[in-house]
């Protein structure tokens, strides 16, 4: 089976150059300035850019709540992400009820989602089900299997997500022995406790106090204590959907001094703001809880002059594809909404209408932080997040010249509604 690709312009993380491209048997075989061969399929890409396909580092589909719920959209829903431009997701595999990681990830991959997959997967672990030196003992069996990669959470207390300091060093000096990157969504959970508590009992439940009760003091702090747990056990770290300034500050800092620490930040800290959570319809307003939540004007430029900078190395989507009736269970107290937003397919066009049109980040900077630094985090490289002899054939042929406004019609989420609704 063989296609070719004509007429384009191909796009990477380091260069940019007109080419055709040959397809055979799923893998790159020729890269040329013109290829006259056969092919089954021969696509004109002209006035087009070609692209890798997109590795999204952070999905959540058919994720399971502490209670064993399903929540989240399904795996039939993936293909979501391949209208965006994702090709390889990387999802979360939390313990499935009475399993430990290692069943969990072949049952994710073997039952859970066979079958149903649209783009390709990967896996990142995560550990709700601390077994002391048991589970321990999974990290280098993990890195195995293939899985170099593991999320912990400093938040959620009391859930079974939480891992407090101790338990953290313990998976952080594990990881660091056989090379795995620990990746942690980092708020400090007492803050959240004081702050979210304070307000309710005050009698403020609305969805907007999600936002108040979040404070960016309390992202930066989670972020310098794991990044100094980490820097003590020598573990590479990856801060996930970073929000705000301080905490991105944190990061930019902790770099230049040579910590092994990089951040990842999400097309809705990029482009949404937090007031939409001001909305006085419940089930408007619900749509956009999320964890960090939505900041302010400031810390979206900010977040965009750090990805132009290397000072965040990733943008990942976080999907989380919650229906609108689940979250109406946090009606009347808004600590009860579960938190989420779709995205997986509005990762690429957020990315380049509001970063590459405005001149924040380059075409370049793009392919970085969508496709390359992504599928080298999770060892999937260059088989994926790069276009070359020999690589997947994954590419997104990309037109520059569309105009076009969001709408859950036209950009599906596998929910009811769409988080960028009315964007360009």
């Amino acid at each position: 089976m063989k296609t070719l690709v004509k007429n384009g312009t191909i796009v990477t993380s380091t260069n940019e150059f007109a080419a055709d491209i040959l397809i055979e048997d799923e893998k790159i075989s020729m890269i040329a300035s013109h290829i006259d061969v056969e092919a089954d399929t021969v696509i004109d890409a002209a006035g087009k850019y070609v692209l890798p396909g997109g590795v999204d580092n952070h999905s959540h589909f058919e994720a399971l709540n502490t209670d064993g719920v399903t929540t989240n959209a399904g795996y039939d829903t993936t293909w979501v992400a391949l209208k965006g431009g994702t090709t390889t997701i990387v999802d979360f595999c939390t313990n499935e009820p009475g399993m430990d990681m290692m069943e969990s990830l072949e049952y994710r991959l073997n039952v859970r989602s066979k079958g149903k997959l649209a783009p390709d997967m990967a896996i990142h672990a995560v550990c709700t089900d601390f077994r002391g030196e048991e589970t321990l003992d999974e990290i280098p069996k993990l890195v195995e299997a293939g899985v170099p990669t593991m999320k912990l959470f400093l938040a959620y207390k009391p859930t079974p997500l939480y891992m407090d300091d101790y338990k953290y060093l313990r998976f952080l000096e594990r990881a660091s022995q056989v090379g795995m990157t620990m990746m942690v969504h980092a708020e400090n959970p007492d803050v959240l406790d004081y702050e979210r508590n304070k307000m309710a009992e005050a009698g403020c439940l609305d969805p907007k106090y999600h936002y108040m009760t979040r404070p960016p003091y309390g992202e930066a702090e989670a972020v310098a204590r794991s990044i100094k747990f980490a820097d003590a056990m020598d573990c590479p770290l990856c801060i996930v959907h970073v929000s705000c300034i301080e905490a991105a500050e944190v990061i930019q800092e902790a770099r230049a001094k040579g910590s092994l620490v990089i951040g990842e930040t999400c097309p809705h800290y990029l482009v949404l703001d937090k007031h939409k959570m001001d909305d006085p319809d419940f089930d408007q307003a619900a749509r956009w809880v999320c964890s960090p939540p939505l900041r302010d004007e400031e810390d979206r430029e900010y977040l965009w002059k750090c990805l132009n900078h290397d000072w965040l190395s990733i943008v990942g989507s976080d999907n989380s594809s919650i229906p609108l009736y689940q979250k109406h269970w946090g009606e009347g107290d808004f600590r009860k909404i579960p938190n989420g937003c779709p995205g997986a397919g509005d990762r690429l066009n957020a990315l380049w209408t509001y970063g590459v049109e405005k001149g924040k980040i380059t075409r370049q900077k793009l392919v970085d932080v969508y496709a390359t630094l992504p599928a080298k985090l999770n060892g999937i490289f260059p088989q994926k997040g790069t276009i070359d002899i020999g690589t997947d054939g994954d590419l997104v042929i990309f037109d520059p010249e569309y105009r076009g406004t969001v709408t859950v019609e036209s950009n599906p989420t596998g929910v009811e509604y769409n988080v960028y609704e009315g964007c360009e």
